[in-house]
């Protein structure tokens, strides 16, 4: 079978990054009985104010639709690989807990374009980027080019601590007046078990 170019470039970089994964997915990797497959982390939240917002934390549930994180980590044996991410928003004139009702196809207001995206795990900064650049619903005209397409890849270990945060400029809110929703998507390729493994 012959894989897309990214996929053994990931396949190389995971070699590279090995040393940081849980000694379980390293023995697998070894063994080779662990492959790359197609995934993307997606996140839906409600979220209000301003200073830095977590997106996730240790009380986050895995939910379909809602949350592929394992609580604010990766389980052993799950390391991901990314070089596309996105950020969705949508609003709601009064409801609460409408995370996965909404379709997140709505320009991000200016207070949040001006925020800065941060994603990191254990202390490593994995990617800072401004909203702006992450919120492109306004110039996308289908879901691929909603995404941003990032320069080189990204990645992050299993059963470390991963932190998801928006982090406004100083003295700068989210209206309170509505409802505010974000919609995150890391797409890139996920470890794991082969099929004959």
């Amino acid at each position: 079978m012959n894989n897309l170019s990214f996929f053994s470039t990931a396949m190389q970089f995971l070699l590279l990054i090995s040393s940081y994964l849980t000694q379980q997915l390293q023995t697998d990797i070894q063994r080779g009985s662990c492959t790359l497959d197609d995934q993307i982390l997606e996140l839906k939240k409600e979220i209000t104010g301003g200073g830095t917002i977590d997106l996730i934390d240790a009380n986050a549930q895995k939910l379909d639709g809602i949350c592929s994180f394992d609580k604010n980590s990766l389980n052993v044996g799950r390391a991901f690989i990314f070089d596309q991410l996105a950020l969705g928003y949508a609003t709601h004139a009064t409801d609460s807990g409408l995370a996965g009702k909404l379709s997140y196809n709505t320009a991000a207001p200016k207070e949040l374009q001006n925020a800065v995206f941060i994603l990191s795990q254990d202390g490593r900064e994995v990617l800072r980027m401004p909203i702006r650049d992450i919120n492109n619903i306004g110039t996308g005209t289908n879901a691929e080019e909603e995404y941003k397409q990032l320069k080189s890849l990204r990645y992050l270990v299993d059963n470390r601590e991963i932190k998801i945060q928006i982090k406004f400029p100083e003295g700068v809110t989210l209206d309170n007046t509505k409802k505010h929703y974000v919609y995150l998507r890391l797409s890139g390729v996920q470890t794991t078990k082969k099929a004959n493994a």
